[in-house]
């Protein structure tokens, strides 16, 4: 264990730091409290005196995610800023280990996360979009590149592991082949392209 002077250096942002590289090591599911105490050489009590519990750590996590984004260009079109938007948060969704999970299984409670919704939400505004169909655009696209993750995850377990089953090898196309930015693009211009058919 760290001694009494070490443990002043422990803070909420070295936790945080802490449990996004166990997370990028170890994943969601190996993801605890304790492991997190062991890994920075603490007790549990010190640990708790920071963060309350998992779910305020993984929130934490989520808004870290989230704080790696960087805003558009304003000079873009909503509808370009939308989709840089999402690019971004995919390909950081891609390159931290499980990180689509923690984001589906938290709260938008965060500084950043809530200013990552705002800026999304604005941008559907600035397009004409009725007030009442706000919500549930944002909703909708949210919901779009996180469950798009979660299945590259899956995908790339499956893909890895050579573990395609039967089924699987007798679908008219070979998942294993599949060019993920292209489909991610398609699915992408597929929602705007709804969504502007709801503006005012």
């Amino acid at each position: 264990m760290r001694n009494s002077i070490e443990q002043i250096k422990i803070d909420k942002s070295v936790i945080v730091q802490t449990a996004l590289q166990f997370l990028q090591e170890h994943g969601i599911r190996k993801l605890s409290m304790r492991n997190i105490a062991e890994r920075l050489e603490i007790k549990g009590a010190s640990l708790y005196w920071h963060i309350r519990n998992k779910n305020e750590l993984l929130e934490l996590i989520a808004d870290e995610i989230c704080k790696k984004i960087k805003y558009p260009d304003e000079s873009l079109s909503c509808e370009e800023q939308l989709a840089v938007l999402t690019r971004q948060l995919r390909e950081i969704l891609l390159n931290v280990r499980d990180s689509a999970h923690v984001l589906v299984e938290t709260p938008p409670t965060t500084p950043y996360r809530i200013n990552l919704i705002k800026k999304i939400s604005g941008l559907f505004e600035k397009m004409g979009m009725k007030s009442e169909d706000i919500f549930s655009a944002s909703w909708i696209l949210n919901n779009y590149v996180t469950s798009f993750v979660i299945e590259e995850y899956r995908l790339n377990d499956v893909t890895d592991e050579k573990e395609v089953s039967q089924s699987l090898e007798a679908l008219p196309f070979n998942i294993s082949s599949m060019d993920m930015d292209r489909e991610y693009q398609f699915g992408l211009e597929v929602l705007i392209e709804g969504f502007k058919s709801k503006l005012k």
